[in-house]
């Protein structure tokens, strides 16, 4: 559905971590490509840019694949740039105030990951600078698994861009959540039961969670105080 959607549209992707949301970005990324279109992929932490990085070379080849952080500028001419949002943000205002830049004049897809920064009170109007500058050819696909408000940014994106934003979301979990317990020696502990107690119910702690917290509780405790 995003991948059809995204070659005609602006897409805002809101799924649960483990959903396809980078499958989604790749092959995105791949169509842009075979049509000779730039493909700028930004993420808010240096160091997810330059996982990222590393993670798109493989499955591209490294001679397709640039970075430009602030920390680090490799192959910066390539169709698929990796960077951090604010890198993009400068870009944009450069080529605004009528510096050229090649690579924004073949523009076919941007993706935002991690756009709950949206609403970030520090960066967030990064991200929103960096959506209003961008160039209308360009196809904008943001991805997220904790944005809370995805139909008011669909709807944002509409308003401000030259076409319609396609909203993808559901909130099913393809990879199930398991809270665990880490003791200070070293051991990982389930630390709900997972089947047969219901939710806030005061038997739901997992029996070897609940012996541990009560040993550390007595290491812990100062000399002579009684547990609660």
């Amino acid at each position: 559905e995003a991948l059809s959607a995204v070659s005609e549209t602006d897409v805002v992707i809101s799924v649960p971590t483990g959903s396809g949301k980078t499958y989604v970005a790749v092959e995105a990324a791949r169509r842009a490509m075979e049509d000779n279109r730039t493909v700028i992929y930004t993420s808010p932490l240096k160091a997810l840019s330059n996982t990222k990085y590393t993670e798109f070379s493989k499955i591209f080849g490294p001679d397709k694949v640039g970075i430009l952080t602030g920390d680090r500028q490799e192959n910066g001419q390539a169709p698929l740039l990796i960077m951090t949002t604010e890198i993009l943000r400068n870009l944009l205002y450069d080529a605004a105030s009528g510096e050229i830049d090649v690579r924004l004049d073949t523009l076919g897809l941007v993706i935002l990951d991690e756009s709950q920064y949206l609403a970030d009170p520090e960066r967030g109007v990064v991200w929103e600078e960096t959506i209003i500058f961008c160039p209308a050819q360009a196809r904008l696909l943001l991805l997220s698994a904790s944005i809370g408000n995805p139909q008011d940014i669909a709807d944002w994106l509409t308003s401000i861009r030259s076409t319609v934003c396609r909203l993808v979301r559901h909130s099913k979990r393809t990879v199930p959540l398991r809270a665990g317990y880490l003791h200070p020696n070293g051991k990982l502990t389930p630390l709900f039961r997972t089947v047969g107690i219901p939710y806030g119910h005061p038997n739901q702690l997992h029996p070897e969670a609940k012996r541990l917290f009560l040993e550390y509780e007595d290491e812990t405790l100062p000399s002579g105080r009684q547990r609660r």
